[in-house]
């Protein structure tokens, strides 16, 4: 027979999530400790990426605004 699938027990954002982690860092929901020995245990995986170069104009200083008459 198949074994049931795992039910994940809460609900809600995962702690570990990168756009949550300050906000459950700050509320102390958070250990740490446990952020660091989760991203020690990532695998670094850079070399198998590429690069692509995209301008961002929402991540620069300065917007280019088209020129007014």
């Amino acid at each position: 027979m198949n074994k049931p699938a795992k039910k994940n027990d809460t609900f809600g954002p995962n702690p570990l999530d990168s756009r949550v982690r300050e906000r459950f860092l700050a509320s102390g929901h958070l250990d740490p400790k446990v952020l660091e020995k989760h991203l020690a245990e990532l695998a670094d995986s850079a070399e198998r990426g590429d690069a692509i170069d995209l301008r961002q104009p929402a991540l620069s200083a300065t917007a280019d605004l088209p020129e007014e008459d």
